[in-house]
């Protein structure tokens, strides 16, 4: 009796034991799943969130385009009277939408520099050789928008530019840095910072004094500083071997940002709590009163 009674503990203990054991390995894969599918979930967020930033870069792009002042200019090479056109759209966009990280280049039929907004360096430069989406613009007379890099690795949407006799004159770039797309994933309880691989910096001259990250480069001259800390002590973190890594709560992963000749050139690095955080992504409208008409922004008649 006393020998069976041993028997029958031992066989619980073992049955019980065995189930504890494939309950845990159960919630193990649930939870790993959970886990899988929220940093799939944030990588779809991120990715949609750049193409809505891309979008809308093209249809500034598509619109001055169409500006007749800024074909006018163009035909006419008054590359000041020009830059004066581009510095008062951008000021308009900046008092009614409050974006300030817009910046327009317009150039020539033949992939050269005509006239930025931001500066007057490179004026007749050659773009054509590692410009890809101008060559494509150029090529198609089609517009085109993509994480390109060049001086710098940014969103640059680009439109041709035809006259009124419907000739390709040109081409129009509306250029944007990744301000907006932080600020928007901010809501989600997304952190992110961009980089770039090191190894194009011979092309991106304008990144070559930022903060380095291993082998890449930090794009922004504002960045996490806490996210920043954690890539510098985790270098696996940024070897994109696995899908993501787990620290301290938190989850990290990687999303290709631009790509030449196949080879991504950068990374967004995001960070995200690894449990669901509470959403504030909703839209923000702000009245600003009625817009005057500026008579400066009438056609511009020079003789």
């Amino acid at each position: 009796m006393k020998k069976t009674y041993k028997s029958f503990i031992f066989l619980f203990l073992l049955i019980l034991t065995t189930l504890l054991f494939f309950f845990k390995k159960y919630n193990d894969i649930v939870a790993q799943d959970k886990i899988e599918a929220l940093v799939s979930k944030n990588v779809e967020i991120i990715s949609q969130e750049i193409d809505n930033q891309k979008k809308h870069a093209l249809s500034l792009a598509l619109l001055f385009s169409k500006n007749q002042n800024i074909i006018f200019l163009l035909q006419q090479e008054k590359r000041k009277l020009l830059q004066q056109e581009l510095n008062s759209l951008i000021e308009l966009l900046s008092h009614y939408t409050k974006q300030t990280n817009i910046q327009i280049q317009v150039h020539t039929k033949d992939l050269k520099v005509f006239v930025r907004s931001w500066e007057d360096q490179d004026t007749g430069l050659e773009l054509g050789g590692f410009r890809q989406g101008l060559v494509k613009v150029k090529e198609t007379k089609k517009p085109f928008v993509s994480n390109e890099l060049g001086k710098r690795l940014n969103i640059k949407a680009i439109a041709p530019i035809f006259n009124q006799s419907n000739e390709y004159i040109g081409s129009i770039e509306v250029i944007s840095d990744y301000t907006s797309l932080k600020k928007n994933l901010a809501l989600m309880g997304i952190k992110m910072i961009p980089l770039l691989d090191g190894q194009y910096l011979s092309i991106a001259k304008y990144h070559a004094n930022n903060a380095k990250l291993h082998q890449f480069v930090v794009i922004e001259k504002k960045y996490d500083q806490g996210l920043y800390d954690i890539l510098s002590h985790n270098p696996s973190f940024l070897n994109q071997k696995e899908f993501y890594h787990e620290i301290e709560g938190s989850i990290i992963t990687l999303v290709p940002l631009g790509a030449i000749e196949g080879n991504t050139v950068g990374y967004i690095v995001a960070m995200f709590p690894k449990d669901t955080p509470q959403l504030n992504y909703l839209p923000k409208y702000e009245y600003l009163g009625e817009i005057i008409p500026d008579n400066s922004n009438k056609n511009i008649q020079i003789k």
